[in-house]
């Protein structure tokens, strides 16, 4: 199910997208020192990592507890313990290719500890309350102030058309920018976006139809927005404008399910990272079974384990992996 995220600071997708070092994938994609949980998992993507040799350079206040190999080799976990005591800074790693022995080692690569504000909680990221008025919207469906990004270049949806109420019609985190003032009149302090994470989805069937990912549910990358509202600058520059008029944002996420586009969908880290028992078939949306004491394990599990569509993966938060993949972002 999907779950909403209150926030006035922007997340680790937004301060840093995807690191990339060469072909090194890195999740999250940074973190920050004084937490109250020490624990940090880092998952790390690159062909076949599994068969080289990871080590991590002393860093007061982080230790690296221990490493850990997935079914596909392509992934490494790594648990870090990062202590109050540690400051801000970059771990440093280096990545040894132990099926060639004699070759330069693969360059050093870092991973940043940034430092929290100290102001949160007290003049900003205050969360909302009942004396908050939101105001829920899909971005692409509320004002086009940017027509350059209405159709991007390498993304797999090439169209836009407002006169389809299945395809995408431009709206973006701009023409959002430019009705503040119009919230402001209203009395709304807060905005609640429908995700903007991107979703970098053909057009898909569903019931008959073909469907464009515009409402933001079918995540392709959890570390980058949509570069059709605006891409990551641009939701930094619009959660700026909000916070400069005195306003909250609200951003959705989504734990249940991505896109089958996504990148641990094309390469999975292991068979348990969805949900199966049910294969691609829906969920029966028998709700009701979770409260009913004489209700049957197989409609148990045909409500939590089916996939809302086919083309919608079913995390399995059961996996502990997957687990800190989602609380960590």
């Amino acid at each position: 199910m999907k779950k909403t995220i209150i926030i006035c600071q922007l997340l680790a997708f937004v301060s840093c997208s995807v690191l990339a070092q060469g072909d090194i994938n890195i999740y999250p994609s940074n973190w920050w020192v004084g937490m109250k949980n020490t624990n940090l998992q880092l998952m790390i993507h690159r062909d076949r990592v599994a068969s080289e040799k990871l080590s991590m350079l002393p860093y007061p206040g982080v230790k690296l507890i221990k490493q850990s190999k997935a079914e596909n080799p392509n992934y490494l976990f790594i648990d870090l313990q990062v202590s109050a005591a540690a400051k801000p800074g970059m771990l440093k790693f280096r990545i040894d290719n132990l099926q060639s022995p004699e070759a330069v080692a693969y360059r050093n690569f870092e991973y940043e500890l940034k430092p929290r504000n100290k102001e949160n909680g007290k003049t900003r990221a205050l969360g909302v309350t009942s004396k908050d008025f939101i105001y829920l919207m899909i971005p692409d469906r509320f004002s086009n102030g940017d027509p350059s990004n209405d159709i991007v270049g390498g993304y797999r949806d090439q169209t836009s058309n407002r006169k389809d109420k299945f395809s995408r019609h431009g709206g973006d985190f701009k023409g959002i920018e430019n009705h503040l003032d119009y919230f402001n009149q209203l009395g709304v302090t807060t905005l609640w976006l429908t995700p903007v994470i991107e979703n970098d989805m053909p057009l898909m069937n569903e019931w008959g139809n073909n469907v464009a990912g515009y409402h933001g549910y079918w995540f392709t990358d959890h570390y980058n927005v949509d570069k059709r509202f605006g891409g990551n600058d641009g939701y930094k520059q619009f959660c700026d404008a909000l916070h400069k008029k005195g306003m909250k944002v609200i951003q959705d996420a989504v734990y249940n399910h991505v896109g089958n586009h996504h990148w641990f969908v094309v390469d999975p880290p292991m068979k348990s990272w969805f949900n199966t028992s049910q294969g691609d078939k829906g969920p029966n949306h028998r709700e009701e079974v979770f409260y009913d004491p004489y209700a049957s394990q197989l409609d148990k599990n045909a409500m939590l384990d089916g996939w809302f569509v086919p083309h919608l993966p079913d995390l399995n938060q059961r996996n502990p992996y997957v687990a800190s993949f989602l609380i960590q972002h």
